[in-house]
């Protein structure tokens, strides 16, 4: 053995080379270890799985690619060999996602712990102003301003506990087909009016096909993404929503999600709370119930989206492309 096959068998994730039939041109002993744990069936669909992806096709690198068999997930790094065949660098993340899932229901059960605490917290305000003007009220029967004081507060309560609902219960989506442009729109004109010295740029793709989603539900979470936005910059700063085909290599590696990304012009999401953005009652800010965030993350999965933080004070939405782009899973 020369010293370059040595450095390839070292390597201890499994290599191989593989045609687009399936035939296995090199394998080393990592690769042969994990073909008989998973089953060649299994471990077939695994290596000529890349061979679906358009950039595959095109003779490209693709690194990241996600795939799940029955009992497994990984990480695939595809590389052109030659015409007719790849060499894949496969990544069994099987073990670390599961470390990954019990680690957060570890700090959702400590989150869970100071969920009623919390609440009662929040419901203190518009208890005691409704308490405190009750009392006025009674000194003053015709007093108008205390009773709309009143009602103010009701409707913060309302606001709250429809919002603590919003989470336990199931989402029920009326999806049609509509630009979603639209839909940004229409979340961009409620809050217009609530915050005159922001600026909200549009960076809008016009060839994106209709989607078929919920309007109503969608543009929910894009006021709750945008006010968010708003809200870090005080009020005062710019907002950008920008839309498109995505390529993304993990999540539509076949462009078949069209995104909605919303940049804000404030310093972005701390690092320490960029893990925790969609758990339930965990809030970056000081007033805040940590529920918008968390019930927009829902509503996008049941659209069979993603909702993300991607870094530089930016969130971006995927969606599944309706038409113009082949909407296949990507396993996702």
């Amino acid at each position: 053995m020369d010293r370059y096959e040595k450095i390839i068998e070292s390597i201890e994730d499994p290599l191989v080379v593989v045609s687009k039939d399936g035939e296995v041109f090199y394998m080393n002993q990592p690769g042969y270890i994990l073909k008989s744990q998973i089953g060649e069936t299994e471990f077939k669909k695994l290596i000529t799985y890349p061979f679906e992806l358009e950039f595959i096709k095109k003779g490209m690198s693709v690194k990241g690619i996600f795939k799940e068999t029955e009992n497994h997930k990984f990480l695939i790094d595809a590389f052109p060999y030659d015409k007719d065949r790849i060499t894949l660098l496969i990544r069994d993340i099987t073990r670390f996602m599961e470390l990954e899932e019990l680690s957060k229901k570890e700090g959702l059960i400590i989150t869970l712990s100071r969920l009623l605490s919390n609440i009662f917290h929040d419901l203190k305000g518009p208890v005691g102003g409704i308490k405190g003007a009750a009392q006025l009220l009674k000194e003053d029967i015709a007093d108008k301003e205390l009773v709309e004081d009143i009602l103010y507060e009701v409707k913060r309560l309302e606001r709250m506990i429809q919002e603590i609902t919003m989470v336990a219960k199931p989402i029920k989506l009326s999806p049609k087909l509509i630009n979603i442009h639209k839909v940004i729109d229409r979340a961009i004109k409620t809050l217009e009016k609530q915050f005159p010295k922001a600026t909200i740029n549009r960076l809008y793709d016009p060839s994106l096909p209709e989607l078929y989603i919920d309007p109503d539900m969608m543009e929910r979470v894009l006021v709750n993404i945008i006010r968010n936005g708003i809200e870090a910059t005080e009020g005062k700063g710019s907002i950008t929503i920008s839309t498109g085909i995505s390529w993304d290599n993990v999540y539509s590696p076949q462009g078949n999600k069209i995104f909605i990304r919303i940049k804000d012009s404030g310093k972005g999401v701390p690092e320490d709370m960029v893990d925790k953005l969609f758990i339930p009652f965990i809030s970056t800010k000081k007033e805040g119930m940590g529920i918008g965030l968390s019930s927009s993350y829902q509503i996008v999965k049941e659209h069979k989206g993603i909702l993300r933080y991607i870094g530089d004070a930016t969130f971006e939405i995927l969606l599944p492309a309706t038409r113009g782009v082949k909407d296949e899973s990507t396993g996702i």
